[in-house]
């Protein structure tokens, strides 16, 4: 599976996966997505919120292309069928009918959930992925970015011995959210963990990097409350680990991993633009009194020098604004517009950067 150049991972929120509805046939040839599965919003027949329904959406989008999926171990996001899932009983078995059984028509890559028992054995574990790799031909496992080298060979261990069928092995790097960490900080702790992967090379697939640098408040960081830019640093990560190590291109599509919800009434409208090089977000923020969305769309699309159009979905959503008819005028729904415009951004940047490596 090589042929995929970027590796972004959402939570299966409503906005995110609305993004995810609206990315091209080509677009999606070149990625391959990690979905951490959330309870879906609550109703009178589901009150924990049913993962059943976000399965079907994430079935609906994905059709036969292959994804990666975990598990939300958030508490705002999990509910009592994800805690079933990731029981490490019998070798993980309610996630293995999980995966197999009920779910054994879609592409899935399993996610292995690392359990250490008190004796320090990961006999789970082990289980788990001699089952799991005589079913799929790909499995995929989640590490902390910051582990030393001996520490990620610790996990690695109990996973690559038990491999079978020629299954290989995606190494996933998570350094979760890294604005207020000093970048060269960051890419030292992943060349560190890189370091622990090299003696099992044969047997993993890709080692790919996760973060975040996304800002909690736009405004706050731009320095401007109307309209402004604001750096993020994905981009040189990725940069600086990837001179040393080939590691994979992954990131959190922009959403700020602190989770922060936004509540009626106390949001501004905003539109914001990824800047085509990987540096920085450009953002139009307008009050509903004062124009709202339609005023930010419209003076996104005359920054020329900040928007250029990509041919995507986000741009039909920008454009309909402009023309004072917004298909949606919640945080969410332009989360999932900035989300769209932002995938193509990082496709096109890894074709244009990573061809001259």
């Amino acid at each position: 599976m090589n042929e995929f150049i970027y590796f972004p991972i959402i939570k299966t929120r409503d906005g995110e996966l609305r993004c995810f509805e609206h990315i091209s046939e080509d677009d999606f040839s070149k990625i391959l997505p990690i979905y951490e599965l959330t309870k879906s919003r609550k109703t009178k027949m589901a009150p924990d919120g049913d993962i059943y329904r976000r399965m079907k959406q994430i079935a609906e989008i994905q059709k036969d292309r292959p994804f990666i999926l975990d598990l939300s171990t958030d508490e705002m996001y999990s509910n009592p069928q994800i805690e079933q899932l990731l029981s490490e009983q019998s070798g993980f078995k309610e996630w293995q009918y999980f995966l197999f059984d009920l779910f054994s028509d879609l592409n899935i890559i399993p996610m292995v959930h690392l359990y250490e028992d008190d004796n320090g054995e990961f006999a789970d574990v082990e289980e788990f992925v001699t089952i799991a790799s005589t079913k799929s031909e790909f499995l995929a496992v989640r590490l902390p970015y910051d582990l030393s080298c001996s520490e990620v060979e610790h996990y690695l261990d109990p996973i690559i011995s038990n491999l079978r069928d020629g299954c290989k092995l995606y190494v996933i790097l998570d350094a979760e959210f890294v604005r207020e960490k000093p970048i060269d900080d960051v890419v030292d702790a992943f060349l560190e963990a890189c370091e622990g992967t090299k003696s099992f090379e044969a047997e993993i697939e890709g080692v790919v990097m996760l973060c975040s640098s996304f800002p909690s408040s736009a405004a706050q960081a731009g320095g401007d409350d109307v309209s402004g830019s604001f750096p993020i640093y994905e981009e040189d990560i990725y940069q600086g680990v990837s001179v040393e190590f080939p590691i994979r291109y992954g990131d959190y599509v922009s959403i700020n991993t602190e989770q922060i919800e936004m509540k009626g009434g106390t949001f501004v409208p905003r539109i914001d633009i990824a800047s085509l090089d990987g540096k920085s977000f450009t953002y139009k923020r307008y009050r509903r009194n004062n124009g709202g969305y339609v005023k930010a769309a419209q003076h996104t699309i005359a920054d020329s020098e900040s928007y250029q159009p990509l041919g995507v979905w986000a741009d039909e959503e920008i454009k309909a604004a402009a023309a004072n008819s917004p298909s949606g005028i919640s945080p969410a729904y332009w989360i999932s517009v900035r989300m769209n415009y932002y995938i193509k951004s990082r496709i096109l940047l890894r074709e244009s950067v990573d061809s001259f490596l």
